[in-house]
């Protein structure tokens, strides 16, 4: 029996093997496009997430005036957001200033007690009963005292309070920053010292 050799059968064979594995080579490199793909666009979604809640959620300053005689700011802010409510104890504040080359500051949370604010209470709904929310709601607007001082809690001192920057004639900052990392700062000035007055 002769046994006849097709060399054509062997090509045909190579390459159905090489066609094989060019077919698993694409389609592994296409699996490896298409999780880079989910995951740049996934990582872009957060980001757009991210920008779109921080310039949506902003505080705004509507007013402040002198409180006190001594060293007191009562200021009145809008709380707007897109996103959710936060919780006061998560917004941290601080009153600052600068005379002679030194810096002052006094900081602390929307809802820290303080001995001179009415019922030790330093934020709450403006035409409600003075009482400490527990979060900031989109669209309402909140009074807030705001302490001199340097440190924490009652704080030293009046340093940035009405009648020290009017005496020394600097102004003061006051600062609000939110638990995801939007902030806002807002520049005190005053003109005519007396309890009641506005600060610019």
């Amino acid at each position: 029996m002769d046994v006849e050799r097709d060399t054509l059968a062997q090509v045909g064979l190579g390459a159905m093997i090489l066609f094989i594995g060019s077919l698993i080579a694409i389609t592994s490199s296409m699996y490896v496009m298409i999780a880079q793909l989910e995951s740049i666009s996934q990582s872009g979604q957060k980001v757009i997430s991210v920008a779109t809640k921080e310039s949506h959620t902003q505080i705004i300053f509507m007013g402040a005036w002198i409180d006190d005689g001594y060293d007191d700011y009562l200021l009145m802010i809008e709380y707007q957001s897109l996103g959710e409510e936060v919780l006061v104890e998560e917004v941290a504040w601080v009153l600052w200033c600068e005379h002679n080359d030194n810096t002052h500051r006094r900081m602390g949370w929307l809802g820290d007690e303080v001995a001179s604010a009415p019922n030790r209470v330093t934020i709450w709904e403006v035409g409600e009963e003075i009482i400490l929310p527990e979060t900031l709601v989109s669209g309402k607007r909140y009074f807030i005292v705001a302490d001199g001082g340097t440190g924490t809690g009652n704080g030293a001192g009046t340093f940035c309070g009405p009648q020290w920057i009017f005496d020394r004639g600097v102004p003061a900052h006051y600062s609000i920053y939110l638990p995801f990392g939007g902030h806002i700062t807002q520049e005190f000035r005053v003109n005519q010292f007396a309890v009641g007055n506005s600060v610019t």
